[in-house]
């Protein structure tokens, strides 16, 4: 009965990691800016909402699979329980993983050596205020 009772808690506290994780990755959905820390190329990578096997689906131009060439690979977006952005391929094998950042960008080692910079992209609606619009107090007409 012991026994019964300690894998159901194991499992129990498993389904909450993951569901807190799906949780979290859903709120890093949208658009990140990829960089290469002192270089002059960005890209607009968009994390969707829409489940792939690997996770979630990522979209990428082609001139940003160019400009990084691993990215030719990367088919899907997660994010682990501890907070890592992981890009893997079609068959799930992770490509490039971003270590959880209390601030500032995500940074990792791409496959081919080369440091990435990772950051989501701040739209109007991402900025303090940004709902508030002057109003105009003068009469219509």
């Amino acid at each position: 009965m012991r026994i019964f009772a300690l894998t159901m808690a194991v499992a129990l506290l498993a389904c909450e990691a993951k569901a807190a994780a799906d949780v979290a990755a859903l709120r890093a959905s949208g658009d990140w800016r990829l960089t290469e820390p002192g270089g002059r190329v960005a890209c607009t990578l968009t994390f969707t909402r829409q489940t792939s096997f690997a996770g979630y689906e990522v979209k990428a131009p082609m001139a940003c699979r160019l400009a990084f060439p691993p990215l030719k690979l990367v088919a899907a977006w997660t994010m682990d329980e501890r907070g890592a952005i992981v890009l893997s391929d079609a068959h799930a094998q992770p490509i490039v993983t971003f270590p959880a950042q209390a601030r500032g960008p995500y940074e990792a080692k791409a496959p081919d050596g080369r440091t990435w910079r990772l950051e989501p992209v701040r739209s109007d609606r991402d900025t303090p205020g940004a709902d508030e619009r002057p109003v105009s107090t003068a009469p219509l007409g």
